[in-house]
């Protein structure tokens, strides 16, 4: 008995320092640590569940306005560079500077000094968009007047602009508002009797657009306060989604990227609503450890964006588009022209080749790959976030498909994969393919592949 007894004990212990790098985490809440470097003879896995989707909506590839950094004068070129990575949808004005604007003539005060692109510009930048209306200063100053003052506003602008704008969000992060020195619960109370009158306005006013109510995604059970204040008026049903800023990041707090599915589908729970609007997201620095920047983010971008399409994310807006939070930009200006930067280059791989269906994955080693499936053209895109894997084999399988061709595979690498301010370099690929798995190596530290933290892209054709 004591024998058995030893024996059992030695297993648990086996097991328990293996568990980190045998099995996916991708339901952990703990901190992540940064990956341990293996000796280049033990290959990583990973697996792809082609038959285990979530569609892909057109909208995902969404990136926001800035009023701070780029003027009137600036939205054409700053659109054509939007167009370039493939985007499908603008939100506008943009974050803060939408409970600021002026409708009439199209600036923020205190926002720029320059004006903002007009809402001409924005309305014909591409087919679908997002605006969002002011529930400011009624959370601040919670008058009758300034009521029915954003009431007004809201039902002019949608009558103005309904047909040509799907999307409809009502305010700005009411949390962070200043509220008049009032605590959140009592902000959330004025978010959600200025937002129940606005809602109710614009569906009247146009019931074909879509109206959205914001919160915290990391708060679900607050979406049910804001639902009881519709309810109590019979307003709910003007409501046809929820709208989310989500910044995540690995390290374990309330924002970890590991507590997306569960906290959306609480919210979806909560709420009723299906529909779920990222109208701001990116991989935060001051949420993932060591403060992620350039290719390192990139690795977490990835990861985040595949949570939270799998987690019914329907629309999503990227932010910031140009580096003002220098290391997670998409581009920058650079003697008057908009350059690549790393997390650019990924949204480019991501929205043009990441169509269809998103795939369900698991893998060894800390891996998280992101998968996707065209099934019109029988290819399946693959990004593989390598992380601190050094000279190693990754085994991608194919679970109950078989390949019949590589149709591309490439590395995007830095030497400092930490570095701000430049692009990535993008690298071919030597794969080795049979039926059901491809092989790559992750970071071999030679001549024109990087040092760590590269993303592969594989793209692949199945019978």
């Amino acid at each position: 008995m004591r024998r058995r007894r030893d024996i059992i004990l030695i297993l648990i212990s086996v097991i328990a320092s293996l568990g980190s790098s045998l099995f996916f985490s991708g339901t952990g809440t703990g901190a992540a640590a940064e990956p341990r470097r293996h000796a280049p003879s033990a290959a990583a896995h990973t697996w792809i569940y082609p038959n285990n989707k979530v569609p892909i909506s057109s909208t995902i590839y969404g990136v926001n306005n800035d009023c701070r950094q780029i003027s009137r004068a600036d939205f054409p070129a700053f659109n054509a560079k939007l167009h370039g990575l493939g985007y499908r949808l603008l939100r506008f004005p943009g974050g803060w500077e939408s409970e600021n604007f002026n409708w009439a003539n199209d600036t923020a005060p205190g926002y720029s000094n320059l004006s903002c692109a007009t809402t001409a510009q924005a309305k014909g930048a591409v087919a679908a968009k997002a605006f969002v209306v002011k529930t400011e200063p009624y959370i601040s100053d919670p008058s009758p007047a300034h009521l029915s003052s954003l009431k007004s506003e809201a039902v002019e602008l949608v009558r103005k602009h309904g047909n040509a704008v799907q999307h409809w969000l009502i305010g700005n992060e009411w949390w962070l508002q200043s509220g008049g020195g009032v605590g959140r619960p009592k902000k959330l109370r004025r978010y959600a009797t200025v937002a129940r009158a606005i809602a109710q306005g614009m569906k009247q006013a146009n019931p074909r657009i879509n109206v959205y109510v914001t919160g915290d995604w990391t708060r679900p059970w607050e979406f049910t306060w804001i639902r009881r204040e519709f309810e109590s008026a019979g307003a709910w049903r003007y409501v046809d989604g929820v709208d989310l800023h989500i910044y995540a990041g690995d390290d374990g707090s309330i924002h970890d990227y590991r507590n997306i599915q569960r906290n959306l589908g609480a919210i979806k729970s909560r709420t009723g609503k299906s529909k779920i609007f990222a109208s701001e997201w990116a991989a935060s620095k001051a949420y993932s450890v060591g403060r992620k920047r350039a290719l390192r983010s990139v690795n977490n971008m990835v990861i985040l964006m595949h949570r939270m399409i799998r987690a019914g994310v329907t629309s999503m807006a990227y932010w910031p588009p140009t580096d003002v939070a220098p290391g997670i930009g998409l581009f920058e200006k650079k003697g008057g022209v908009y350059a690549d930067l790393p997390h650019g280059q990924a949204f480019r791989w991501m929205a043009r080749e990441m169509r269809g269906y998103a795939i369900a994955t698991t893998a060894t080693d800390g891996l998280e790959t992101t998968a996707s499936n065209n099934v019109a053209g029988k290819t399946m895109t693959v990004l593989i976030p390598s992380k601190q894997l050094f000279n190693r084999k990754i085994v991608v399988h194919f679970v109950r498909t078989k390949i019949t061709g590589v149709v591309s595979a490439q590395a995007m690498w830095m030497a400092d994969p930490d570095a701000i301010g430049q692009a990535a370099h993008i690298a071919p690929l030597r794969v080795g393919a049979l039926n059901e798995t491809v092989t790559v190596t992750a970071n071999p530290g030679t001549v024109g592949r990087g040092s760590s933290y590269e993303l592969i892209k594989l793209v692949v054709r199945y019978q």
